[in-house]
């Protein structure tokens, strides 16, 4: 793949010294920008490169990433919220990775967790394989997104909070043949953060998924995914999740060898 077919998107809310560390690693390879969200992070030290919005949520700053890239006519969108955490290394290999690979028929690629991130999707942690791996669903902290995929995301104003957007785009790539992926050379860590039930962005990604015409076939998708993680894990980590994790991923990566 060329570097001129991803356009890179880093979200950031009060997380800057992070969202630039991952700027200055991409940008020489990629066009990148940061998208902030009412940080107040002045003056903007990536040459003009960043893009301060209000605070829009998570929507708000996925729609202008997405309006960036249709303008750009980018084949690719990968977006990375600021408060995952990516080393150098990791990056080196992210790169080479990209310009070195093919992604024909990928709708959907992300890097694995390491061992001490969160996240509520099992398969999503590392396994041995040193490769790319299908996978039903990867959730949405960072990815790269096809064009066909992110631009069946908009329109967003009726989900600010944007639960489901990665469900949405996990469904139609599937839905139209295309993989999903979970790269275990990568890794990332995502902290844990406000993951109790919230009936305002629960009840927006309702009508959310509801706008489309295969809106209950998303919601049972949604269903079975969870169904199916509830199987290997809670659907929410108890407090203690890294301590929690030192029993599980053993026992996960056991029965999950190949």
């Amino acid at each position: 793949m060329k570097a001129s077919d991803i356009l890179f998107c880093i979200f950031n809310y009060r997380a800057a010294s992070n969202a630039e560390f991952l700027y200055h690693e991409l940008r020489p390879s990629f066009e990148c920008h940061i998208i902030d969200a009412d940080s107040g992070e002045r003056p903007d030290p990536c040459g003009g490169d960043t893009v301060y919005l209000p605070n829009v949520f998570y929507s708000g700053m996925m729609h202008h990433a997405i309006t960036m890239a249709k303008e750009g006519s980018y084949p690719y969108l990968f977006f990375i919220c600021s408060d995952v955490q990516m080393s150098h290394e990791s990056l080196e290999r992210l790169k080479a990775i990209l310009l070195g690979e093919s992604f024909d028929g990928v709708g959907v690629y992300c890097p694995s967790h390491s061992d001490d991130s969160y996240t509520w999707v099992a398969w999503s942690y590392v396994r041995p394989s040193g490769a790319r791996r299908p996978v039903a669903f990867a959730e949405g902290m960072l990815g790269m997104y096809a064009r066909r995929v992110y631009e069946q995301l908009e329109p967003l104003d009726i989900n600010p909070h944007g639960w489901g957007l990665d469900l949405v785009a996990c469904f139609y790539a599937r839905f139209w043949g295309m993989r999903c992926e979970i790269d275990d050379r990568l890794s990332i860590t995502h902290p844990k953060g406000d993951v109790h039930k919230n009936t305002l962005a629960r009840n927006e990604a309702r009508a959310y998924l509801m706008r489309y015409p295969e809106g209950k076939a998303i919601r049972r998708y949604w269903v079975v995914c969870s169904i199916r993680n509830a199987a290997i894990q809670p659907f929410i980590l108890p407090s203690s999740y890294r301590k929690w994790l030192g029993f599980f991923l053993p026992v996960y990566r056991f029965f999950h060898r190949k």
